[in-house]
């Protein structure tokens, strides 16, 4: 029985932290790729340098960091030359001088804020981002938060069980008797969840050859796991020697 609770708890928990180190990875990529384009206005007397600094200081900016409109036809030449021999003239730029804005995560929960009081900044044009980027970036820090509430909430009930179990018609000395005696549930416990490592691992694995983004939790996180379910069995068999 030890072996069997043991290796249920420990896939459930090995699962819900490859879930949570894959949302984290996500998180990151998404927030580094994530960008708030500012265009300026063609028409503004103010310098760029004063709409930069105006950018900077705004409440949830990381960074803004100003790229000309040479160096955005530059980038467009690179990327679509085909595109540009076609439609510009030799020497024409229809490009705007910009700005890419990378804001803190704390601002994405209200990046209509941080969009209006941009607004407000003297020479702003235009403010351009993908709203569903924005959308994914929020939801995926979101769920790694909620995983790790999830999971330390479900460690705490399981610390207080077995304070329970282990302060209720038991002494120090008897608990370290039953360490020799009660042996095979602790490996048993340790075994269920050994395996449980294994096996989730196994079924997470293909994934590797499915997506770029593929994450093993922290190997300490593995041992916590084998020594929860060891705990976990020989708890269960004080457990049923008090009630026997």
């Amino acid at each position: 029985m030890a072996f069997l609770l043991a290796f249920s708890a420990g896939l459930l928990a090995e699962l819900l932290l490859f879930m949570h180190a894959q949302m984290r990875e996500i998180s990151m990529l998404l927030k580094d790729d994530f960008r708030i384009v500012v265009v300026r206005d063609g028409k503004s007397r103010e310098t760029a340098d004063a709409i930069g600094s105006a950018l900077a200081a705004l409440k949830g900016t990381q960074q803004a960091v100003y790229v000309p409109r040479q160096d955005r036809l530059a980038r467009l030449k690179a990327e679509e030359p085909d595109l540009v021999a076609s439609v510009l003239s030799p020497g024409s730029n229809p490009m705007p001088d910009t700005w890419e804005v990378s804001i803190a995560e704390e601002a994405l929960g209200d990046l209509n804020a941080w969009t209006d009081a941009a607004w407000r900044i003297s020479g702003v044009g235009d403010i351009k981002y993908k709203p569903l980027e924005a959308y994914a970036v929020m939801h995926s820090v979101f769920y790694g938060h909620l995983i790790t509430l999830g999971l330390a909430l479900a460690f705490l009930a399981f610390m207080i069980m077995t304070a329970m179990v282990l302060t209720h018609g038991h002494t120090p000395a008897t608990l370290a008797a039953t360490l020799v005696a009660d042996r095979v549930w602790f490996l048993a416990g340790a075994g269920g969840a050994a395996v449980s490592c294994l096996a989730a691992y196994a079924v997470v694995y293909p994934v590797k050859y499915l997506s770029p983004v593929w994450v093993w939790p922290n190997p300490l996180l593995q041992a916590a796991v084998v020594l929860s379910g060891a705990l976990l069995g020989w708890v269960l068999c004080q457990w049923k020697n008090v009630r026997s």
